[in-house]
């Protein structure tokens, strides 16, 4: 199933936080940094067993 697009040439006015909640709630539960993540737990369990 193809997703809707929409061709419009019209600009619409949205205020500044309305357009961030939006964003917010889209990106909310994703991993955008999986690489920095994976690296960042590594780091964490070496420094946990290292104060062991």
């Amino acid at each position: 199933m193809k997703a809707k697009e929409t061709k419009s040439k019209e600009m619409v006015k949205v205020p500044e936080s309305g357009l961030l909640s939006l964003v917010a709630s889209k990106l909310k539960g994703r991993d955008l940094f999986p690489k920095k993540v994976e690296d960042a737990k590594k780091y964490l369990k070496k420094v946990k067993s290292a104060n062991s």
